[in-house]
């Protein structure tokens, strides 16, 4: 059976076997059937128990081999040293997917890890599909299977269903979020647990939910990432579809390892290679439980907006402004309405109000609800409106006919339409999330919902990156030959320029040289002022060493520079550059991320970079428009524009330079582990980049092509 299909069946079974099933339904092995029995799910129940005949009322079978017709999906409640068994006789049977519950696996130590190997080989061996070991299972409101023992399912709680799913590598912390996503009301499809993923990842669970017709909103819980490629093309999948992933990722502050050689592998650890992947893929990264529910709760309804004017309608004047404020935090624009607007605004509203926008409604709406139901009806024909928001408070006391405006509105027009409630007994809000209308307590927490929705629906379309006619990768694999033919893994920084040279990539003018008089006749033939710098693949940095002398314009002066700089390290030669112009001081790179391989980095600083760390990173390779937006997405982008009366920067050159670079990550991926070009000196507009200094770090053992 196909891989795919096998995970069809594991989130849409028509019949579970339990093994290890228990007659008492208190017990963690007897849970999953008493939660099957008791939500009503319609497909086979078959126990398996070898002492019992029966359990909890079903008929019980000694031996999955005792059991007639197809088994979708096996719920294995045995011991963690008897699991892997388990395993092996559902696979026999022909089973295609199973869930292994049992904890005692890699997260115990190195006996579980070893348990966890066999398990790992009997997956291999068999193609079975396994969700876990140590998980949760998975709910499925939607057909109502329940193979799982949590907790969550016996609390007092009306169940929703609705087109979202959520996948979470956390059982306890997963099951916090899909029960706080039935009190909020929200219609939840799926939640699964992945637990150790011996097998199956979220990226492999999330591929299978975008493709369930009626799911179209996916939500992740991630504590790391396996199988990188899979979530790139699962989120590429999902991007054609429209079925926005909505992702909290934790460990943004990772004490990761930092390598010694590239400032590009230490800017870019594995979140900032996350974040940029969301970023360039359209996965929706939120901050926690919170964020990820109110955004859940927007999207759900399916709709879209075409910009990010927000026209804010509000019986508090305050809180209208509030509302400005915080929706410029998240790039979204209330702006004021024309003078044409305002005056239709002004027709229907108390003379006293405001119709400028935010619009004020004024305190008399709680004494003449019906304000609302006007003032919607012009903000709903306003051309200048993508989204509306409505800011009420308390007013338990006439909020059907406040319910009843808003709703008239919502079904009158296909904009988003929000609604901040404060205060009161909390029934409103619960009343339009039933008629599903997104409703929030706080405009800070309903500007970042519709920031995200922004975000999503005015997502660039993702491209198919064309390689640059004019690279050659021949003399860049002829330099790796050279290094590696010598045993070595670092190149100096002759040996980097060359590389990105192949690429495309515009070099400072650089001469070798073993000794002053070879150095200053490098700087004869340079012109100008020049730099001496120390050239050893053993030293990375060389100013750490104080292995660089700057603006040199006289033979005596390099002489002595390159006598001096040879005395610090006695096998090394001199680099003598031509003195680049100045220009802002970026940062760009390529490193290897263990998940999602090639990748390419840029930021600002040069020196300074490690202490701004203003950085961005994205898989390899891009197109131009994507480097553009790179570049433009870094905290300080203003810089390209040209702050204080200074000319604008040459952004595109800075992008086709991040455009070649992440063709050199992509082509050369087996080889380079990692490489700087720190700084490349940005001029202004037309003037082009140009690199200053370049060091790679190859990989131990490389494709030696």
């Amino acid at each position: 059976m196909a891989a795919d299909e096998a995970i069809q069946k594991l989130l849409h079974p028509r019949s579970i076997a339990v093994l290890g099933a228990s007659d008492n339904p208190i017990k963690l092995s007897g849970r999953p059937v008493d939660l099957l029995k008791r939500f009503g799910y319609t497909g086979r129940v078959l126990p398996v128990n070898e002492r019992r005949s029966e359990v909890q009322g079903l008929p019980a079978y000694r031996s999955l081999d005792d059991i007639d017709g197809d088994i979708d999906l096996a719920m294995v409640m045995l011991p963690a040293e008897h699991a892997v068994e388990g395993l092996r006789d559902c696979a026999r049977r022909g089973i295609p997917a199973a869930i292994v519950a049992a904890a005692g696996f890699a997260e115990t130590g190195e006996r579980g890890a070893a348990l966890q190997r066999r398990l790992e080989a009997a997956i291999a061996e068999t193609g079975i599909r396994v969700l876990g070991p140590n998980c949760l299972g998975m709910i499925s409101l939607r057909d109502r299977a329940m193979p799982t023992f949590t907790s969550a399912m016996d609390e007092d709680v009306e169940l929703h269903e609705g087109p979202v799913a959520f996948v979470s590598q956390s059982g306890a912390f997963g099951t916090f979020i899909f029960s706080a996503a039935q009190r909020a009301g929200l219609g939840i499809s799926h939640f699964l647990n992945t637990g150790n993923e011996a097998d199956l990842s979220v990226a492999e669970i999330l591929g299978g939910l975008v493709e369930t017709e009626d799911v179209s909103v996916l939500m992740a819980y991630l504590e790391g990432v396996s199988g990188g490629d899979r979530l790139v093309e699962v989120a590429r999948r999902a991007h054609e579809l429209d079925k926005p992933i909505l992702a909290v990722k934790v460990g943004r502050s990772e004490a990761g390892a930092r390598a010694a050689a590239s400032h590009t592998a230490s800017l870019a650890g594995a979140d900032a290679v996350f974040d940029g992947v969301a970023a360039q893929h359209g996965i929706i990264r939120l901050d926690g439980l919170e964020p990820l529910l109110d955004a859940a709760q927007l999207f759900a309804g399916g709709r879209r907006t075409r910009g990010r004017r927000i026209t804010t309608l509000s019986l508090s004047g305050g809180a209208g402004v509030l509302m400005a404020d915080v929706a410029a935090e998240h790039g979204l624009r209330v702006e004021p309405w024309d003078a044409e607007w305002q005056r239709r605004m002004a027709e229907v509203i108390p003379a006293f109000g405001s119709p400028r926008n935010p619009v004020d409604l004024t305190a008399t709406l709680i004494s003449e609800p019906d304000l609302l139901r006007r003032a919607l009806a012009v903000a709903t024909e306003h051309p200048g409106t993508d989204m509306i928001a409505v800011l009420l408070g308390n007013a338990d006391k006439g909020s059907e006919q406040l319910i009843d405006a808003i709703e008239q509105a919502h079904r009158a027009s296909d904009r988003p339409v929000v609604v901040v409630w404060t205060g009161g007994s909390g029934r409103p809000r619960q009343r339009l999330q039933e008629l599903g209308i997104p409703c929030y307590t706080d405009p800070g927490r309903a500007a970042a919902a519709m920031g995200a929705l922004a975000d999503h629906s005015l997502r660039p379309p993702l491209s198919a990156p064309v390689r640059p006619a004019d690279i050659d990768d021949r003399v860049a694999r002829a330099v790796l030959t050279e290094v590696r033919e010598q045993g070595r893994t670092q190149l100096d920084e002759h040996e980097s320029t060359r590389l990105i040279a192949a690429y495309g990539v515009r070099c400072a003018g650089a001469f070798p040289a073993a000794d002053p008089d070879a150095a200053v006749a490098a700087a004869r033939e340079l012109g100008g002022p020049v730099a001496v710098k120390l050239l050893s693949h053993r030293i990375a940095h060389k100013s750490d060493v104080g292995g660089v002398r700057l603006g040199l314009t006289e033979e005596s002066e390099v002489r002595a520079a390159t006598e001096d700089l040879l005395r610090i390290a006695g096998d090394a030669r001199v680099l003598v550059q031509r003195m680049a112009g100045g220009g802002t001081e970026l940062i760009a790179g390529i490193k290897r991320d263990p998940a999602f391989g090639p990748v390419v980095v840029v930021g600002l600083g040069g020196v300074l970079v490690e202490v701004l760390a203003d950085s961005r990173a994205a898989i390899a390779p891009l197109d131009h428009a994507a480097a553009e937006r790179l570049l433009r997405s870094l905290r300080g982008s203003r810089v390209f524009d040209g702050p204080r009366g200074e000319p604008a920067r040459d952004l595109a050159a800075a992008a086709d330079v991040v455009v070649r670079l992440s063709w050199l990550a992509a082509d050369l991926a087996d080889d380079v582990a990692e490489l700087d070009v720190n700084p490349l000196l940005l001029g202004a507009e037309g003037a082009g980049a140009v690199a200053v200094d370049c060091l790679a770090l190859l990989t131990e053992e490389g494709s030696r092509a």
